[in-house]
């Protein structure tokens, strides 16, 4: 991920997502996330599972602050 400096200029800090946001998003991920893996590997859709878990990463990463 770039960081805010590289995205929005020097000496720019852009607000954070209010957490309740963050933690509506993740809770909605990981529940269809369960749904996803309760099926079996090999009739599950895989590239779903990764994308899921990305946006999951992002989610969880989105308040931290990079220099």
């Amino acid at each position: 991920m770039k960081n805010n400096s590289w995205l929005y200029g020097e000496d720019v800090s852009p607000p954070d997502i209010p957490q309740e946001i963050v933690e509506a998003r993740l809770e909605l991920l990981k529940t269809h996330l369960a749904k996803l893996l309760d099926h079996s590997y090999h009739i599950r859709d895989n590239v779903r599972v990764a994308g899921v878990l990305k946006a999951i990463d992002f989610w969880q990463s989105i308040n931290t602050k990079e220099v």
